[in-house]
């Protein structure tokens, strides 16, 4: 009998004389003349020290480390109490704090750019999103953090990535992929006689093989985890093996050795303040008693764990938010980690775009001084039509305020869009990428279509637009103009359909860019306003001499001010039926275009049947 005592005092009582006196040692060298770097080392040990026994001190010594750790220029100490400040949070199942202290360590990882700790902190991070079921975001961070680790070749960070790996596949149900993560890490932390590592691996591989059937393997691996989690005093891992081998025992029929099992694994959790493995342990006692037929205790069990679940679940959901907005803070703060070519194609694209802006507002501005200049010299003649000249003025304000807006707007989107793509293509699937890479490009082809509708009106404003009439195959000029615009009607499954038999080789005087351009504009406008799937009609008649070009659609229509408006030549933007935007200068520049030609144009159209846009020329 003496001696059954003297070995339980050995076992328990030696260790706790051990750790109190390295504690004491450690508390001397924090309160010495010691070094900044030797105080933060003493600290981040107590930090681990107590977290076994007393989470709220190790969060106390995690919290002074990084206090000391701000005032040393070397940063890794920065990073390592903030890892070490996660790991407190994340064992009392703060998740919300636990997530922030490893965002912050992984942004100044990045920051010195350390492989090390970056895939530390990745690591980590997904821990935390796995232990709450964020499965997806989880293996993002362990596949990130197995590349860092496999180019650093550190054996124990790809040991714990691809045990993490396992995880979220034996989640997923591919138990192929999830062995052979969990057997490949198991192996690397054999050979580095890495205790910790197999723990883990042991446990893993034990769930997995319950999973399959595979109850005898199931329970061999859990005995060996357990074992190795007793040695090293990993009371977390202790009481998470125990819930995991008494499910086991009760498949298995060993009932004589759950009850004392679960108790145990029961008052490890209160004593770390783990409210995770608290509820677990409960809700295994439940099943239980169930099986005994024990329905009292089964069912004050099951409340027990139903009123900790509760709190859990609140507090995953406020933390699933937090999640969410943390996660996207990383992927910014992470944009250093790969530097991508199309990023910088599309930053030079981006730049080329702004310089064009600048010529533009250039060219407006020049356009409004020479008018201004025009208006001074003629102000006699002027100040007799007074009013005229006021309502002028306002239309031409309206008009540039007009033009700033809607320059901005595919600018804007451009701008967005690109960083998106600079800050998170790597986080992307192929679908996303492309569907920001078209949005991309819808927005440049607006851009460049407004460009170069502005460059045309501009050259009208300053007599410069040339005019060179010749005889023209209409037919010709109006099949051109529908093979550009195909494409941008396909895009809306419109078909662009022609009826021009009536003016086969008939031939209008006018110039070839002025009238192509004019005819582009009309059919470009009856696809933004038609619906998806409706065809735009463009038809030609012979009347009295003349020549009529129709361009009909059974669009969204005109209210009737609107159209007053149009014909007037006053600009006006509306978004199209699959939200395009525009400026109404296309409109704008086809009255005068026409005009200049000899010809007119007219509109009539309805609101909710469609619009038909007809150019009336005389014929050659």
């Amino acid at each position: 009998m003496r001696k059954v005592i003297l070995i339980i005092f050995a076992i328990y009582l030696v260790p706790t004389i051990t750790v109190s006196s390295e504690k004491d040692s450690l508390l001397e060298v924090y309160n010495s003349n010691s070094t900044k770097e030797e105080k933060v080392k003493a600290l981040l040990k107590l930090s681990t020290i107590q977290r076994e026994t007393d989470s709220y001190s190790s969060i106390k010594y995690a919290r002074k480390a990084l206090q000391i750790s701000q005032k040393i220029s070397d940063k890794t100490y920065l990073i390592r109490s903030y890892t070490k400040l996660g790991i407190t949070y994340r064992s009392v199942d703060s998740l919300d704090k636990a997530l922030e202290s490893f965002l912050n360590g992984l942004e100044i990882a990045n920051e010195i750019e350390n492989k090390e700790w970056q895939s530390n902190c990745l690591n980590y991070l997904g821990s935390s999103y796995l232990q709450y079921g964020q499965n997806k975001i989880a293996l993002r961070y362990f596949n990130n953090s197995y590349q860092i680790a496999s180019e650093l070749n550190d054996s124990i960070a790809l040991c714990n990535s691809l045990n993490n790996i396992g995880i979220v596949y034996w989640r997923d149900n591919k138990f192929d992929s999830s062995f052979n993560y969990i057997h490949k890490s198991m192996l690397i932390s054999r050979d580095l006689k890495d205790s910790a590592g197999l723990v883990s691996s042991f446990n893993n591989l034990g769930m997995l093989q319950s999973e399959l059937g595979n109850l005898k393997r199931a329970l061999g691996y859990y005995n060996q985890a357990l074992m190795l989690a007793t040695t090293l005093n990993d009371k977390w891992e202790t009481a998470n093996i125990i819930n995991n081998l008494s499910v086991l025992k009760m498949e298995l029929g060993l009932y004589d050795e759950v009850e004392s099992g679960l108790n145990h694994a029961l008052s490890i959790s209160k004593e770390i303040k783990s409210s995770l493995l608290e509820s677990d342990s409960y809700f295994n006692l439940s099943e239980y008693y169930l099986e005994i037929k024990d329905y009292e205790k089964s069912l004050d069990a099951f409340k027990k764990h139903h009123i900790i679940k509760t709190k859990l679940i609140n507090e995953e959901t406020s933390d699933k938010i937090a999640s969410l907005e943390k996660d996207f803070e990383i992927r910014s703060k992470d944009r250093n980690l790969e530097k991508l070519s199309v990023a910088n194609n599309i930053q030079y694209y981006l730049i080329i775009l702004l310089a064009a802006l600048l010529v533009i507002v250039g060219i407006l501005i020049f356009i409004y001084f020479r008018k201004f200049s025009e208006n001074k010299s003629l102000s006699i003649e002027l100040k007799k039509n007074n009013t005229d000249l006021e309502r002028l003025s306002d239309e031409r304000n309206k008009f540039f305020t007009l033009i700033s807006h809607d320059l901005k707007a595919p600018l804007y989107n451009i701008s967005n869009l690109s960083n998106l793509l600079k800050m998170y293509s790597h986080d992307m699937d192929e679908s996303e990428r492309n569907i920001t890479l078209d949005q991309l490009n819808v927005s440049s082809k607006h851009l460049l279509t407004l460009v170069d509708n502005i460059l045309l009106w501009s050259r009208t404003q300053v007599g410069n637009m040339e005019n060179n009439p010749e005889p023209l195959n209409l037919n010709s000029v109006i099949v051109e103009s529908i093979d550009i615009l195909n494409s941008f009607a396909s895009d809306k499954d419109i078909e662009l359909v022609m009826d021009i038999v009536e003016t086969t080789n008939v031939y209008v005087r006018a110039d070839y860019n002025l009238l192509s351009t004019a005819i582009r504009n009309l059919i470009s406008n009856s696809i933004k306003f038609s619906h998806i799937g409706h065809n735009v009609e463009i038809k030609t008649t012979s009347i009295n001499g003349d020549i009529k070009i129709d361009v009909i659609d059974t669009g969204i229509g005109i209210a009737a001010e609107v159209q007053a408006e149009i014909l007037k030549g006053n600009a006006s933007t509306t978004l199209g039926t699959n939200n395009e935007k525009g400026s109404g200068l296309g409109l704008k520049i086809t009255k005068e275009f026409i005009e200049m030609t000899g010809g007119q144009v007219t509109l009539v159209s309805q609101e909710g049947i469609g619009t038909t846009f007809s150019i009336i020329l005389p014929k050659d």
